[in-house]
């Protein structure tokens, strides 16, 4: 009997697994997680103008999928800086380590917030007064953690246009 071939790989399983072995340094990955930060602000932000439009349910749940996906390339920006910086210091330059750091830990709020806004919304069963006005806070307080990403991202930017 023949042995069996597995499928070869994806082009995008090949790239996917060359970014794994590639070392990256610290100023690397904080390009990559400001760039990153900077396109989930900017599809939340699309997200939001389209729902504010009234636009049909299939776009608004490619956008929302789209959405999802850039939250999932945040957390992994995030986790990469984190293994990079682990044993050096992401930059020699005070203020482009000062930033990456602000933008770091603003990446890190936004995804913490997220995840208790995401929580709290399935779990609420109930739609009593106290549960959606906790729901109500915990949502603003999401978009207060946006906010900021958003600010952090474009103030990084500023210190490493090069970046971009």
């Amino acid at each position: 009997m023949p042995a069996a071939r597995s499928a070869p790989a994806s082009p995008a399983r090949k790239l996917l697994d060359a970014m794994a072995q590639e070392d990256r340094g610290p100023v690397e990955c904080a390009d990559a997680l400001g760039r990153t930060a900077a396109e989930t602000c900017r599809q939340h932000e699309r997200l939001s103008r389209l729902m504010d439009l009234g636009v049909a349910q299939t776009e608004l749940e490619a956008t929302h999928a789209l959405v999802d996906t850039c939250d999932l390339a945040l957390a992994e920006c995030v986790r990469d800086m984190e293994r990079a910086c682990a044993n050096t210091p992401s930059s020699e330059d005070a203020d482009v380590r000062q930033s990456a750091n602000a933008l770091w830990l603003s990446a890190r709020e936004y995804l913490r917030r997220h995840s208790i806004a995401e929580k709290a919304s399935r779990q609420l069963q109930q739609h009593d007064v106290e549960k959606l006005g906790d729901l109500h806070f915990e949502y603003e307080l999401e978009a207060s953690a946006m906010l900021a990403l958003k600010q952090t991202a474009h103030a990084y930017a500023k210190f490493r246009p090069e970046a971009k």
